[in-house]
């Protein structure tokens, strides 16, 4: 069905995108003036702007991706030893040197049950036998797929922490085989040291039975009943230092920790009997069964609470505890809130570094924002000039299109939620372009079929028509250009392609449909 000539249908479509343009881009017009129902029933956010338009933080992470295939083959020793009743007599020797786990065995018999297990359980390892010794180490796929995995997990867990930080709209995103880049917008100078410090810590938790402690390593080897340092090893133990001093700098415990980190399922900010900022924890059901355990034989002796190997604290059970616990020290209330943060967001699996980190101020960001609209105010003030000057009626309904092409493009980047960079106003200032070249060659079919002694109304339907496909030829290469650049493209050039690709839908749909809609309904209006 036609009004005035013009498809109903299709004025139905672009008022339906034009209202939705609307009301995403609301927040970026009205900002907090809007409605309290308004976040309730329509997107918030607005056009979101990147870090090099609103200023904040950016630190590049490197990885120690060999750390977790480290990781892996002490996990692989872990499950052979396991499958022995008697390990220390089945087992010679073992240790992981340059990405290759060695173990020595007592005899080919019990080598060979190791072999089976390795095979059975861990596909992306090799075994080989030399002597009694099995060499087990990862193929060049398995060390690619654990070293991708670690670079996963670490992002999982460093997202974790910056979104729980309760800073809006990180990116947290991987760069190569063994980097992750940060950027958090709005940051501030104070952010950024808070932000570093949650990022580098590991914070490994476990709880351990104390054997011995003392004012100097010495003392505590003496209260452990242990002569030498040496010794520890032979009898499961190991020493830590005290987070606190005091009397107590060195503490020995069980070298093996029966409940950890990973068993936490929340933990908070709370303050102690003293009023000082503590932390309290809860366990998992399989945690809390484990520290029940665990407590419940221990009563009468003393638990560490180590984190990163330094023991926080060492209070004696008194019962068996099952589902809260505490840590306290001399921590200020931001470190105690931090120290929650990164419990609840568990330990990074292996180590990272900060090896670049940058403040970018909001002035910069401010005077970007002026060049960027102050370049597309006088490209587009030059364009809409020429196209009313050069195409005369034509051109002004161009130049129509073009504003509603603009207005729909931004409309389509807040929907979608990409972030607008530097970059990304490249990408669209670009669009336009590419939209006035669309325009120009249906205006010249046009004036080609009025020279050829069609009607207007005609020459405009045949133009038109025959446009269709040159529009489209150009515009889906240089889309699926842009799909490409955001497929493996990083930051800058993500920003770029994902503006790129916004643009040129719009562009078509303006082209094609905006601007033809427009012309019919005022050439067909002018004829009747």
């Amino acid at each position: 069905m036609k009004v005035g000539g013009v498809s109903r249908l299709w004025l139905t479509v672009v008022a339906v995108f034009a209202v939705l343009s609307a009301i995403f881009l609301a927040p970026n017009v009205f900002g907090d003036k809007l409605p309290g129902w308004w976040s309730k029933a329509f997107p918030s956010s607005g056009i979101r702007l990147g870090l090099d338009l609103r200023g904040g933080v950016f630190i590049q992470l490197g990885v120690e991706t060999d750390r977790g295939v480290g990781r892996r083959l002490e996990t692989v020793a872990a499950s052979v030893r396991e499958e022995f009743d008697d390990p220390e007599t089945a087992i010679v020797n073992s240790g992981v040197k340059d990405l290759v786990l060695s173990m020595e065995f007592a005899d080919a018999a019990t080598l060979a049950k190791a072999r089976r297990v390795v095979e059975r359980r861990f596909e992306e390892f090799i075994a080989e036998a030399e002597g009694n010794t099995l060499r087990i180490f990862a193929e060049q796929f398995g060390m690619a797929q654990i070293r991708d995995d670690s670079m996963e997990q670490v992002r999982q867990v460093i997202e974790n922490r910056v979104l729980d930080f309760g800073l809006v709209e990180p990116s947290i995103t991987k760069l190569g085989s063994d980097r992750i880049v940060i950027q958090v917008p709005g940051a501030s100078e104070g952010d950024r040291d808070r932000i570093v410090d949650i990022i580098k810590k590991t914070a490994v938790l476990e709880f351990k039975i104390v054997r011995g402690g003392g004012f100097s390593r010495e003392e505590a080897l003496t209260n452990a009943e242990v002569e030498e340092e040496s010794e520890l090893a032979e009898k499961e133990l190991a020493v830590h230092p005290s987070y606190e001093g005091g009397n107590e700098n060195f503490f020995v415990t069980e070298a093996a920790a029966q409940v950890t980190g990973e068993h936490i399922s929340d933990a908070r900010l709370i303050f102690d009997q003293f009023g000082g900022p503590a932390v309290s924890f809860s366990f998992s059901s399989q945690g809390a069964e484990k520290f029940g355990r665990l407590t419940e034989e221990n009563i009468g002796n003393r638990l560490a609470i180590v984190l990163d190997g330094v023991v926080k604290s060492a209070p004696v059970i008194q019962s068996r505890i099952s589902f809260e616990g505490q840590i306290t020290g001399s921590f200020t209330q931001d470190e105690a809130r931090d120290l929650a943060l990164i419990l609840r967001s568990g330990a990074l699996p292996v180590p990272v570094s900060v090896q670049q980190e940058q403040l970018i101020g909001p002035s910069l960001g401010k005077d970007s924002i002026q060049k960027g609209k102050l370049s597309m105010l006088v490209g587009g003030a030059l364009v809409i000039v020429f196209m009313a000057f050069y195409y005369r009626a034509h051109g002004i309904v161009a130049n129509i299109a073009l504003g509603l092409n603009m207005f729909l493009i931004m409309g389509l980047l807040a929907s979608l939620g990409i972030t607008l960079t530097l970059p990304g106003i490249a990408g669209i200032v670009l669009t336009l372009g590419i939209a006035v070249d669309g325009n120009i060659i249906i205006f010249e079919r046009v004036r080609e079929e009025m020279r050829a002694g069609k009607s207007h109304v005609h020459a405009i339907e045949t133009g038109y028509g025959r446009s269709v496909r040159t529009i489209l030829d150009a515009n889906v290469t240089t889309l699926l250009a842009g799909f490409v650049l955001f497929w493996f493209g990083n930051g800058p050039v993500k920003g770029f392609a994902a503006t790129l690709c916004a643009g040129i839908v719009c562009t078509v749909f303006s082209n094609l449909i905006v601007a033809r809609l427009i012309s019919s309904a005022v050439w067909r209006e002018k004829a009747t």
